[in-house]
C-alpha cells in the first residue's frame, strides 16, 4: 500500500469510509456492499472515495491493514501489562489465564468487526490479491504472542503438544466459532463464555514434562 503521508482531513475521510465499509461488510458481505452504498453510509461522494481508494479491493486492503495495526498495538499493550504475570506464572492454571488475557486483548471487540472479518476472509479465498495481506494480519500478532507463550510454558516446566503457531490457530478457531455461534443464537459474543472454551483448549495443549 502507499506510504504517502496523509493530511488529517484525508485521514479522517479514509477512516470514515473504512468504518462504513466494515458495517456494510458485516451486514451484506463484501460482494454485496457496493461502492455507492459505502459512500452513502459514510456520507461522502464517489469522488471522495476514488480520491482515496482505487477500487473496493484497495479499500479492503486498507481495512485489513488497519485491523492488523490495531491488533498488533493491542497485543503489545497486553504483553507489556501482563509480561510479568505470564513469565513468572508458577502453575499451568496461572499461565493459561494470563496468556488468554493477552490473546483476548488482541481480538476484534464488536460483533460487526467479527462478522466483517469473516466476510473479508471469505472474500480473500475468492480473491487471491487479498490472501497475502489477510495472512500477514495473523502472522504479525502470532509471532509476538507465540514467543511469549513459548517462554512462559517452558518456565512452568511444561510443553506445548503442538507447534505454537498451531496452538494460536486453534485458539483463533475456537474464538471465531464461539462468536459466530453466539450470533446465531441472537446473542452478543461474550469474552467470559469464550474464556471457558479457550481455557479448556489451552489446558489440553499444555502438559507437564514429568511422566
Amino acid at each position: 500500500m502507499a506510504t504517502t503521508t496523509l493530511t488529517p482531513r484525508r485521514t479522517q475521510t479514509r477512516e470514515k469510509l473504512m468504518d462504513a465499509a466494515v458495517l456494510l461488510f458485516a451486514e451484506k458481505g463484501v460482494l454485496g456492499a457496493s461502492v455507492e452504498e459505502i459512500c452513502e453510509r459514510a456520507e461522502f461522494t464517489r469522488g471522495a472515495f476514488y480520491s482515496n481508494f482505487a477500487d473496493k479491493d484497495e479499500l479492503c486492503l486498507a481495512v485489513l491493514d488497519r485491523q492488523a495495526t490495531r491488533e498488533l498495538a493491542a497485543t503489545e499493550k497486553a504483553v507489556d501489562a501482563l509480561r510479568g504475570e505470564v513469565l513468572h506464572a508458577r502453575t499451568i492454571d496461572e499461565l493459561v489465564e494470563s496468556a488468554l488475557s493477552v490473546f483476548l486483548a488482541a481480538q476484534p471487540r464488536g460483533s460487526q468487526d467479527l462478522v466483517a472479518g469473516m466476510e473479508l476472509r471469505l472474500y480473500a479465498i475468492r480473491n487471491p490479491a487479498l490472501r497475502a495481506p489477510l495472512l500477514a494480519l495473523g502472522e504479525r500478532t502470532c509471532q509476538q504472542v507465540g514467543d511469549l507463550l513459548t517462554t512462559a510454558v517452558a518456565q512452568v516446566g511444561a510443553t506445548l503438544q503442538v507447534p505454537v503457531d498451531q496452538a494460536i490457530d486453534l485458539l483463533h478457531a475456537v474464538y471465531s466459532h464461539s462468536g459466530g455461534n453466539a450470533l446465531l443464537h441472537g446473542l452478543e459474543p461474550d469474552d467470559s463464555s469464550r474464556r471457558v472454551h479457550l481455557s479448556a483448549l489451552l489446558r489440553s495443549l499444555v502438559s507437564t514434562d514429568s511422566p
